[in-house]
């Protein structure tokens, strides 16, 4: 079986990987994000609410509404103190 997009696949995968890396970098520094997060967390939950998002909503529009509101409580969870401490 031949996979002719998995040169692309493996690039964006790469690029997804730094830019969760740096964002998460960034948001430790800045106390924003529980301390024990890492990138093998996060990218993984960020592909599943892509996921997530795409079997669960109909229109384009209903896919917005639910992608916010799945990030929503995503980031929720990850927040260093809870937004109502």
């Amino acid at each position: 079986m031949s996979y002719p997009d998995a040169p692309r696949t493996t690039e964006l995968k790469t690029s997804l990987w730094s830019a969760g890396t740096t964002l998460l970098d960034r948001a430790h520094a800045a106390g924003a994000v529980r301390p024990d997060l890492t990138p093998a967390d996060l990218v993984p939950l960020m592909c599943g609410l892509a996921y997530a998002v795409q079997i669960h909503a109909g229109t384009s529009t209903d896919r917005i509404t639910t992608a916010r509101r799945y990030l929503s409580t995503l980031l929720g969870g990850l927040r260093a103190t809870p937004p109502d401490a």
